[in-house]
């Protein structure tokens, strides 16, 4: 039979695997305003101040860069001054064949789990 500190390290290395997979969307692309534009994704704007800004998504209006955040009901518009944009980092995000693939794997490891901690064998 295994022990109790045995069970609760198997689960705290579960735990610590699904926490780790939760991080999986990052800020990491590089690229520019008017790309971000294009592809109106999650954005992440650090200034020459080393102040991060997140939006939305980017718009280009009347010779004018800005940035959308969401309120609840609206989207409210900040203006970017570009002079002070120093790195312009769009959100990467996994596919979806990949989030499917770790719900699968989630699942195998809980039932691994379940019946490795109702197993009388050991």
């Amino acid at each position: 039979m295994r022990t109790l500190k045995d069970q609760i390290k198997s689960i705290s290395l579960f735990m610590a695997t699904l926490i780790l997979f939760q991080s999986c969307a990052t800020y990491k692309t590089p690229s520019t305003l008017e790309q971000a534009v294009r592809e109106q994704k999650e954005v992440k704007i650090v200034t020459v101040d080393d102040n991060a800004y997140k939006y939305k998504y980017i718009v280009y209006e009347d010779g004018q860069f800005y940035g959308v955040k969401d309120n609840p009901g609206e989207d409210v518009r900040f203006p970017i001054n570009v002079e002070e944009v120093e790195e312009v980092l769009m959100k990467k995000k996994l596919p979806w064949w990949a989030w499917a693939l770790i719900g699968y794997l989630v699942i195998m490891a809980s039932i691994g789990l379940y019946y490795v901690a109702t197993d009388d064998s050991f």
